[in-house]
C-alpha cells in the first residue's frame, strides 16, 4: 500500500544499478546479454531517471532500453522504448571519463527528452543492452521510488 494517496508518494527509494559490457545483437528482446535494471515493486514504482556513465576506454555503441510487462522473456514481452547513441571514451585519469548521459520520464525541458515510462506495475521490468560489446562497459543506474 501506498504511503499516502493524495497526493500520492513514494514510501521508499528505488535506486539499482548494472554494470554493462556486452553486446546483445537481438533487439527485439534483450535476454542474451541484456540486464535487468528496475522492477516495479508489489505497488507499482515510480521512474525518476536513468543515469548513463562510461567507465573508462570505449567505442562508439548505442544503449537500448526496453519495458518488459513482467510475464515472461519472450519477444511479445518486450517493448524497445528508446535508444541512447554513446560517443566512443577514453579512460582518464585527472579528469573525466565524458559526460553522464541523464533520461527523464518526462518532458521537463520541453525538447523531447521524455523518453522513460512514468512508473511501472508490480513486476514490470526496465531492462537495458548495448549494441556494441565495449572495452571497459558503462554504469547505468536507475533511480525511482516504490510506492
Amino acid at each position: 500500500m501506498p504511503a499516502n494517496t493524495i497526493p500520492i508518494y513514494p514510501a521508499s527509494p528505488n535506486i539499482s544499478g548494472v554494470y554493462i559490457q556486452t553486446a546483445d545483437t537481438n533487439i527485439k528482446a534483450p535476454v542474451t546479454n541484456g540486464m535487468v535494471l528496475a522492477t516495479g515493486g508489489t505497488n507499482g514504482t515510480r521512474v525518476d531517471a536513468i543515469k548513463i556513465r562510461a567507465l573508462g576506454t570505449n567505442v562508439a555503441s548505442v544503449l537500448r532500453i526496453y519495458w518488459n510487462d513482467g510475464q515472461g522473456t519472450a519477444e511479445v514481452n518486450f517493448k524497445l522504448i528508446h535508444e541512447v547513441a554513446l560517443a566512443a571514451s577514453t579512460a582518464q585519469t585527472a579528469a573525466i571519463t565524458g559526460v553522464d548521459t541523464v533520461l527523464l520520464p518526462i518532458n521537463y525541458a520541453n525538447d523531447g527528452n521524455g523518453v522513460l515510462p512514468p512508473a511501472l506495475k508490480s513486476g514490470e521490468k526496465i531492462y537495458v543492452s548495448l549494441g556494441t560489446t565495449v572495452a571497459s562497459g558503462y554504469s547505468v543506474t536507475f533511480m525511482g521510488g516504490d510506492y
